[in-house]
């Protein structure tokens, strides 16, 4: 089987032949000719099978390296069990960074300098495609990466369309688009974990996964709770359910009906495009449970011919997300706004933490002294919020 790299690089090539016939044909200001256009077909699908093997020649050799991990240190194989949010947001692999560190080519090693290990994920992830659900606001959020800790953009906040038909000499009618400069920065997340033993980072192969999926899960977590309900109150981002400006959809009828003139809210200025629906577990099964007077369910039940996992309500993706209010839902056109990338993920270990009551109540000893360490894992983000108008509050609640 051909490596991921190996594909790579025959879709790169593939397309860019694409891309050059069409270059040629834009250039000289003509449409394809019947060779053109049967080429540019057949290279097409070719890339489309090509992407197929690369993603899976990748998916391969990730969870193979993972194995080889985990493996590691206890002397047989383990089965990889990624949490799917975690892997969703691009994954964190610092956990055998760190073990490499702590233990020597022979196994535990006594004396460890504090560290830090950089956890990159994609900034561009590929569109999420209509067979797949999307487990992660971070999938749908464009990604910019910052270099200073400050940004500014322009938020839309109005938008009048008065174009019209003008007789000749006359006056032509006025378009209302108001920008307004919103200057803001980053904020830092981050959070601490417990001590831990040196020893078991060690000999435990499971533990550095279990260390940085929690860590890297909690992170993602408390950033996805900012996006949506951030007040905009000291380090809190302005989220999508603080911005002023945006739509407001109130219950009609049932929940159906009430998601569907959501839609039409974003339809009316061009935004259902780039669009999701964010909302609790829990509406989220109401909808799925939904039934008619004959007690058949209008998502098919649990024997549904479609792919549930596809997760999608009028068209459009659906996230689930326990940082969202039960009754309340949001649909938003997720291109109208960019997520500030500072330093998307970093780690640090240290073994010179104090604590007071170590030893029991009064007796306190150094991580140094106990053979532990303790870990930070922190990022830095921002959220602009270009077109509040791209963004529906949906009351689900009759």
């Amino acid at each position: 089987m051909k490596k991921a790299e190996q594909l790579r690089d025959e879709l790169m090539s593939t397309l860019k032949r694409a891309q050059e016939i069409a270059a040629k044909a834009d250039a000289e200001g003509r449409d394809f000719t019947a060779d053109e256009a049967s080429e540019v077909d057949k290279l097409v699908q070719q890339s489309k099978s090509l992407k197929a093997d690369y993603e899976r020649a990748k998916a391969t050799e990730t969870m193979q390296q993972a194995l080889s991990d985990l493996g590691d240190g206890i002397g047989g194989s383990v089965k990889s069990d990624v949490h799917p949010r975690v892997k969703a947001s691009g994954g964190s692999d610092w956990g055998a960074t760190v073990v490499k560190q702590v233990s020597g080519p022979h196994g535990y090693k006594g004396i460890l300098a504090n560290g830090t290990v950089a956890v990159n994920v994609p900034l561009d992830p590929e569109p999420v495609r209509a067979d797949v659900p999307v487990l992660t606001l971070r999938q749908l959020l464009p990604n910019v990466q910052n270099t200073t800790g400050r940004f500014a953009y322009l938020r839309q906040t109005t938008r009048t369309n008065n174009a019209a038909v003008v007789a000749q000499g006359a006056k032509k009618p006025t378009s209302i688009y108001t920008l307004s400069r919103v200057d803001d920065r980053v904020r830092t997340i981050a959070h601490l974990s417990e001590p831990i033993a040196k020893q078991d980072l060690d000999d435990v192969g499971m533990l550095r996964q279990f260390v940085d999926q929690e860590m890297r899960l909690g992170l993602d977590l408390a950033l996805e709770n900012e996006i949506l309900n951030g007040d905009g109150t000291g380090e809190h981002f302005t989220g999508i359910g603080n911005v002023s400006g945006s739509q407001v959809q109130a219950f009609v009828t049932n929940v159906l009906t009430t998601t569907r003139k959501a839609v039409t809210k974003l339809e009316r200025y061009g935004y259902m495009a780039g669009a999701a629906f964010v909302m609790t577990p829990d509406d989220w099964e109401a909808i799925e449970l939904l039934a008619d007077n004959e007690a058949r369910f209008y998502y098919g039940g649990p024997q549904a011919t479609v792919d549930p996992a596809a997760r999608r309500l009028w068209g459009a993706p659906v996230v689930v997300s326990d940082a969202a209010t039960t009754g309340t839902a949001y649909l938003a056109d997720w291109r109208q706004m960019r997520l500030q990338v500072r330093q998307d993920g970093v780690l640090d270990w240290s073994e010179n933490v104090y604590d007071p009551n170590a030893l029991g109540t009064g007796s306190g000893a150094s991580d140094f002294e106990r053979n532990m360490l303790r870990f930070r894992f922190e990022g830095r983000f921002g959220l602009e919020i270009l077109r509040p108008s791209a963004i529906v509050e949906i009351d689900l609640t009759a």
